[in-house]
């Protein structure tokens, strides 16, 4: 029997057919507003195949199609025959069953384009948690919201319409969720991935913790939000670390520890780079030196230092940074065997400790305290982070001879103190003002910040 021309079939092949003219076209010649009729044309034309799309999988679902062909069901033929995964298989034969049977009205407003398919899929939803009954009187009001609003408002009118129909499957879809919670932590060459699912109210705590240190740090902050997100949460956790009631391991709370491999250091100079035998002790005659990356032995040196946890290794100008304001115990060992092999210092006999370097070239909590008064914060100009999540920074490298003295310290924030020590701004003090500082840029210089500069001006009496 011939197809008439408004047979399905026939109005799907002339569908490809517009597509390819559309797919053919040149797009560069438009003007702005023929760009703009186009695409959203486009976005409307979308929600009306997905329509066309839901009545047809519908449709095919009703006449049992599936069993036909020997397949279990919908689902499983959309999988198989149109290549979809198992997830957007049983996404779209669930969603085109919940539009055919109990949401007329989301059909027809995603037919005539007035709702996207992510509003569809949403308020479909609604038809699995509160039920087909429900779901017919909040249908209307969740169109209307889709008509005006972003798919993620609608998805919490119907989480809300959840909570007021059925509060105790609510709460059990909420202790679902917690129960999903998880975090990952991996490493890759040079990057770390953390991977997290957390419930609502554990991602709300974290947005709460997060939000108020994600403001950028100055108008030539060029980070991302997601570069900013990422330093809000390393200040965070540093906080956390300096200031929270941590267990305390050899006197000071747990922060980080290097591992240096002895065998690349640079060969020994004097009594104060000593040279150390293999079995962990100076060789005769030589007084060990004053361990750690701050000897003479490491300054300037070029090498690389491995991490205890995660078995990256990092360059060690890196621990330069790193040493100005963290609790760090620089560790040299030696590897007998070779090729390297990283495993944990206490597990193998292979990695013997020679020397643990000192801390105390961090600055002490008095010192910290006066570096607040008189910075206030981080001493870049226009920067507004608070003390609470500066590092205290030395001027001259404790590794180059500088001195732990609040002289000699300055507070800085996570990004500009990166961004120092990439060589992107320096610090100076004022020869004329001890205790000022100038810093210099590619626009040129300028007075670093200082707490009285945080401080709002003061209000004159009236005469």
């Amino acid at each position: 029997m011939a197809l008439g021309l408004n047979a399905p079939t026939t109005l799907a092949a002339r569908l490809h057919d517009v597509l390819d003219g559309l797919l053919e076209s040149d797009l560069v010649t438009l003007s702005a507003d023929e760009h703009t009729q186009l695409v959203a044309s486009l976005v409307k034309a979308q929600s009306r195949l997905q329509a066309a799309t839901l009545d047809a999988v519908a449709a095919f679902d009703t006449a049992d199609v599936a069993a036909v062909s020997r397949h279990r069901t919908t689902k499983q033929w959309l999988e198989r025959r149109t290549r979809l995964s198992a997830g957007a298989a049983s996404a779209l034969s669930r969603q085109a069953r919940a539009v055919r049977d109990h949401l007329p009205e989301t059909r027809d407003a995603l037919a005539a384009g007035q709702i996207t398919p992510q509003h569809a899929s949403v308020i479909a939803t609604v038809v699995r948690t509160v039920g087909a009954e429900h779901a017919q009187v909040a249908e209307p009001i969740l169109v209307g919201l889709a008509r005006r609003a972003d798919p993620a408002t609608v998805g919490r009118a119907t989480a809300a319409i959840l909570a007021e129909v059925h509060p105790e499957k609510a709460e059990k879809a909420l202790h679902d969720a917690y129960e999903r919670r998880g975090l990952r932590v991996k490493v890759v060459g040079q990057l770390g991935y953390l991977d997290g699912v957390f419930d609502l109210e554990s991602t709300e705590l974290i947005q709460s913790a997060l939000m108020p240190l994600m403001r950028p740090a100055g108008v030539a902050d060029a980070r991302t939000a997601e570069q900013r997100r990422a330093d809000a949460l390393l200040d965070v956790v540093g906080h956390h670390l300096d200031h929270a009631d941590m267990p305390t391991q050899g006197g000071h709370r747990p922060h980080l520890s290097v591992v240096v491999d002895a065998d690349q250091l640079p060969p020994a100079e004097g009594a104060d780079g000593a040279d150390l035998g293999l079995d962990g002790r100076p060789s005769e005659g030589l007084a060990p030196g004053r361990g750690g990356v701050e000897s003479s032995r490491t300054r300037g040196w070029a090498g690389v230092i491995s991490l205890p946890w995660t078995a990256a290794a990092v360059p060690a100008s890196v621990a330069r940074r790193w040493a100005c304001d963290a609790v760090i115990t620089p560790v040299m060992a030696r590897l007998l065997r070779r090729p390297r092999q990283r495993v944990p210092l206490e597990a193998d006999p292979a990695w013997l400790p020679v020397a643990v370097g000192r801390s105390q070239r961090t600055a002490t909590t008095a010192q910290l305290k006066a570096l607040a008064v008189r910075d206030g914060g981080c001493i870049h100009p226009g920067c507004s982070r608070s003390a609470a999540y500066c590092d205290a920074h030395h001027i001259v490298h404790w590794a180059d001879g500088g001195e732990t003295n609040v002289a000699n310290l300055v507070m800085l924030c996570r990004h500009h103190h990166r961004t120092l020590h990439a060589n992107h701004w320096s610090i100076h003090p004022d020869p004329g003002a001890p205790g000022l500082f100038w810093t210099r840029d590619e626009a040129g210089i300028h007075s670093a910040q200082t707490a009285s500069d945080r401080s709002p001006p003061a209000v004159q009496p009236a005469a």
